[in-house]
């Protein structure tokens, strides 16, 4: 059990042993200026907290989200604009970069609602474009940007009527505003908002039918972003008291967008590391002269070759190593203390689905619980759904079966809003749900696993459920970033209920694990694991047996009878006729998108027309 004290602490302050480690290397932080030799060395440092707190900024878009932006410098040069403005026109800088902040939010939502919905090499053009254009704004308005000229004499901080000045008074005041830089995105990572973000960035399909809204998601993402990077604009005009729009180029924001990738994208302990390698390294090459800049550009293409996760990426190899080292003497340990004859040959007995986590009673109860008329779905001149028709009774195991190319997958896909069939309708007790977005369907109450296994790599087992889980929770960032006390709630309701559902498909003892190092069949039980957590009335499965064995598929019939047990209704497409015929109450065939029989497991395997098919 959590206590409010861990929930409100980031993952890696979680334990004794880890807050010791942080208040060390806080201590040291703290002596760093007196290290230093030199006021230039310390006004490098100085300007490499800025930017790692634009980098921080990066790394909720492009390390979370997994979508690539380059217009950070952009947002950086507005947050430094807008506070030298307003801070020249006589107000106080604690207004000024508020206002800042803000103005890069709202800039970042006018960039970003066109965009977003654009992937990988176009968004990254876009944002581009978007620094390019801001760049000539600020050096053509000369009336508000002073043009190339910038604007000079821009006040400094005062705090209490003080003004700071030297670089050791701002070296303590950025030192904290990184601080919070990083405790506000560990924030984050470690709530609901954190997970959805990199839930879509492992597949975006795979968060929508979890109930993640992936548009809003990343345009928050995006906005968390830019504000970040105003805040660090902000911070950076009113130490050096001056700014000009060749700061802010694209070749800057490709130098930010290196930080992160060297240092390891996703993760805030990687934007540190690349933010100071990248800091530190080109003036420490600088005796070299003219071949300074070569040597530097081959060492930054060699670590993005060769740590393709960044520096960061080293610390996690080695205990990766350590692990398999272990797993493997223990396991050759046990395998020659364990009698061949005690190995386990039969599946284990699933339990029942925990009350919490059944079927709710439908506000009009009915005895069809889902409804498919006449739906037609078309790929160019290919027909790959025509007219399909077909009801499904409550709290029934639903087969559909047919041949390979029969439509039975583009079904699940319009049933889910993965697609949008032409023509017909779908309606989910009585609401329709063609035209709606999948993240829409998942709260109406259908969720599905996938034929190709889609499972979150980059949380852990219990994180993956936990986003499914989080389908029809509600809050705001500010809750997250200030861990209110609705939000710890919620944390642990959230917690609770994904340990409900690993165990119902005996998953709970590998809940800290990295989801990717589960096993096959373990990845499409942790699959139907996180489809359950989202409380579904219809749950869809796409071949969930295949790649299984005997055991594992015969443990998967009993999941799915206890399924049916706990009033969830379930739509299969299989290939496993053992399956098929021993868990379905029903059993639709398809054939050229066509529904060519409905009927028993006994009718089916007697109709003709299937016979025919087959």
């Amino acid at each position: 059990m959590s206590t409010p004290l861990n929930l409100m602490l980031p993952t890696f302050l979680d334990s004794p042993r880890k807050m010791a480690l942080a208040g060390v290397i806080g201590a040291l932080l703290l002596l760093v200026p007196l290290a230093i030799p030199g006021q230039y060395a310390l006004q490098l440092v100085n300007l490499g907290l800025i930017s790692l707190i634009v980098v921080v900024g990066l790394n909720f878009i492009t390390g979370y989200c997994g979508q690539i932006n380059f217009a950070q410098a952009a947002f950086w040069g507005i947050g430094a604009y807008v506070t030298a403005a307003l801070t020249l026109k006589g107000l106080s800088f604690w207004l000024a970069l508020p206002a800042a902040a803000i103005a890069t939010g709202l800039c970042s939502l006018l960039l970003g609602i066109p965009t977003l919905r654009l992937r990988a090499y176009y968004l990254a053009m876009a944002t581009i474009a978007f620094g390019e254009i801001v760049q000539l704004i600020l050096v053509h308005w000369e009336p508000v940007t002073g043009g190339t000229s910038g604007l000079r004499n821009v006040p400094g901080v005062s705090i209490a009527g003080y003004t700071l000045s030297g670089h050791f008074q701002h070296y303590y005041f950025l030192l904290a505003w990184c601080a919070l830089a990083l405790w506000l995105s560990l924030r984050v990572r470690a709530s609901r908002l954190g997970r959805a973000m990199l839930a879509l960035r492992d597949s975006e399909i795979a968060a929508e039918v979890m109930g993640v809204d992936t548009v809003r998601v990343k345009m928050l993402a995006f906005a968390l972003s830019s504000m970040y990077a105003g805040v660090a604009g902000g911070l950076y005009v009113s130490y050096v008291n001056y700014v000009s729009p060749d700061l802010f180029s694209n070749a800057q924001a490709v130098l930010f967008f290196v930080m992160l990738v060297v240092g390891g994208v996703g993760s805030a302990v990687g934007a540190v590391i690349g933010t100071i390698g990248l800091t530190v390294l080109p003036e420490a090459l600088r005796f070299l002269k003219e071949w300074y800049l070569v040597l530097y550009g081959v060492g930054v293409i060699l670590m993005i070759v060769f740590l393709p996760d960044g520096l960061v990426s080293l610390g996690a190899r080695l205990r990766a190593l350590r692990r398999v080292s272990a797993a493997s003497t223990a396991a050759t340990g046990a395998a020659a203390a364990t009698p061949a004859a005690t190995v386990a040959t039969v599946a284990p007995v699933v339990p029942a689905l925990p009350v919490s986590l059944r079927a709710s009673a439908p506000a009009t109860p009915s005895d069809i619980v889902l409804d498919v008329r006449e739906v037609v779905q078309r790929f160019g001149g290919l027909t790959a759904l025509d007219a399909v028709s077909l009801q499904v009774a409550r709290g029934t195991v639903h087969a559909v079966i047919g041949p390979n190319g029969s439509g039975k997958t583009t079904f699940l896909n319009v049933l889910s809003g993965a697609y949008t069939a032409q023509s017909g309708s779908v309606l989910l007790d009585g609401v329709q749900l063609i035209g709606r977005r999948p993240h829409a369907i998942a709260s109406a109450g259908l969720s599905r696993t996938f034929q190709n296994i889609r499972v979150y790599k980059s949380l852990t087992v219990l994180e993956n459920v936990m986003v499914g889980a989080a389908c029809h929770a509600r809050g705001n960032l500010f809750h997250i970033l200030a861990g209110s006390r609705r939000h710890r709630d919620q944390e642990e309701a959230l917690r609770a209920t994904a340990r409900q559902a690993l165990a119902f498909v005996g998953l709970e003892a590998f809940a800290a694990l990295p989801a990717g190092s589960l096993a096959y069949a373990q990845q499409r039980l942790l699959e139907i694991a996180r489809a359950v957590a989202t409380g579904p009335q219809v749950l869809l499965l796409d071949e969930p047996a295949a790649g299984m064995n005997p055991q594992e598929s015969t443990r998967l019939m009993e999941t799915i009878r206890a399924l049916r047990d706990a009033g969830i209704t379930v739509i299969f497409v299989e290939h496993n006729v053992r399956l098929v015929m021993g868990v379905s109450d029903t059993i639709t065939v398809f054939d050229f998108g066509k529904k060519i029989a409905e009927g028993t497991p006994q009718q089916i395997q007697s109709d003709p027309a299937v016979i025919e098919a087959y």
